[in-house]
């Protein structure tokens, strides 16, 4: 077999919209020095979508290096960290997950120091479709990086906030309403069916103008949210995608079931293939060769 690439993976990077062009991004230490866990990162010359079409195997010998602290761990939590580092980091805290959560005015925050330059600055909300209408936060400049990651095909910024926490709020509040996650089942699948986003963009924005919400929720401090123009319209992405998985399933890798399978596709974090789907992103850490 001819390697394409190897490491410990990171994720697949991406750049432009129509069509949306991947990168392999993973990561190799210097195996003779123990004390040495520097990650010396590579990104794949050729792009991910010129595998399509063809049979290619991946394989792996079981072994997570933290994405962090670059030290072997037999578990990987909340996607490719150590226990350690899961339970330290501020990047791995639940307020992530659920930043209506944040805690940094308590004084609690894991790393201020990371929260002020990562949390408090300028978040956007939006609307996408993936697998159906739905609410999502981001700090990421141009918007798009984020539907991309997650595998939407349509995608519209409707207000901006000034942190992570007060998008938080408004997203959870807007979850009452409508999702604020992905069904995956559905975006393997194919295309989600057509939705007019500025107009549900337009209905729930004149909708939370009638509200009235508090940041932090237990202060008596106002939270301010501007609302975006919408005249800039809907951004529709294209993915490398011949066609969609015959079985809507998610395979499993390790190092006594490698998948060898033609790639049919490539979708959000996901590589598609005839027998069923990859979630790259769930196997951070992990040492992985791909090749045909």
């Amino acid at each position: 077999m001819m390697p394409l690439v190897q490491g410990y993976v990171r994720k697949m990077s991406h750049k432009g919209l129509s069509p949306v062009s991947y990168f392999w991004e993973s990561a190799t230490y210097n195996e003779a020095d123990k004390k040495d866990l520097t990650a010396k990162e590579s990104t794949s010359e050729s792009p991910v979508e010129s595998w399509i079409g063809k049979k290619i195997t991946l394989s792996t010998n079981d072994e997570i290096r933290c994405l962090h602290c670059g030290k072997k761990t037999k578990k990987s939590f909340s996607q490719g960290y150590c226990f350690t580092c899961f339970t330290n980091l501020s990047e791995t805290d639940l307020c992530i997950l659920r930043p209506e959560t944040c805690h940094f005015h308590k004084g609690t925050c894991r790393e201020p120091e990371w929260g002020k330059t990562n949390c408090f600055k300028k978040h956007t909300v939006y609307f996408a479709n993936s697998s159906g209408l739905k609410v999502g936060i981001t700090k990421e400049n141009p918007v798009s990086n984020r539907w991309v990651d997650q595998g939407a095909k349509f995608g519209i910024p409707i207000l901006e906030v000034e942190s992570r926490r007060d998008a938080g709020i408004l997203e959870h509040y807007l979850s009452q309403f409508l999702p604020d996650k992905t069904t995956w089942q559905k975006m393997v699948t194919g295309d989600p069916p057509n939705i007019d986003l500025v107009r549900e963009a337009n209905k729930f924005l004149n909708h939370l103008e009638k509200n009235e919400f508090l940041s932090p929720p237990d202060s008596k401090s106002k939270l301010v949210w501007n609302r975006l123009d919408l005249s800039g319209g809907v951004t529709e992405i294209q993915y490398p995608i011949d066609s969609y998985p015959e079985k809507i399933k998610s395979l499993k890798l390790t190092k006594e079931t490698p998948i060898t399978d033609t790639l049919v596709g490539i979708k959000g974090q996901y590589l598609l293939f005839v027998s069923g789907v990859v979630n790259i992103r769930s196997l951070s850490g992990l040492w992985i060769e791909v090749s045909t």
